[in-house]
């Protein structure tokens, strides 16, 4: 998985630099963004500019983080996609993840 990361205040910006999440990297994103918070982020943002495509497997790439950061961090996703937010708002997934449109945008909130 080709991820790129920046810090900006107290957060991590994880850009994903693919233009699909699917059945074929998910465990890669999974893996990567489990072991960021293994090693003590508690704050991510997950921009998926990037990302053209995404399925469910692409999705539950990323529930583990959601789930490990509930209680004492926050993880946000930024610059989804027409397609990809449809993906998340069809199956209500946008009630699981904070979605914002920019990386500004949630260091401003």
């Amino acid at each position: 998985m080709n991820l790129s990361q920046e810090r900006s205040g107290n957060y991590l910006v994880v850009e994903i630099n693919e233009s699909r999440v699917d059945s074929t990297n998910f465990t890669r994103l999974e893996s990567s963004l489990c072991e960021l918070i293994e090693g003590g982020e508690k704050n991510l943002i997950i921009n998926l500019s990037q990302v053209f495509f995404m399925d469910s497997s692409g999705i539950a790439g990323l529930l583990p983080s959601v789930k490990s950061l509930a209680e004492d961090g926050s993880l946000f996703l930024v610059g989804l996609t027409s397609t990809v937010l449809q993906l998340f708002n069809l199956g209500k997934l946008d009630t699981i993840f904070e979605i914002y449109p920019s990386v500004e945008e949630v260091l401003e909130s």
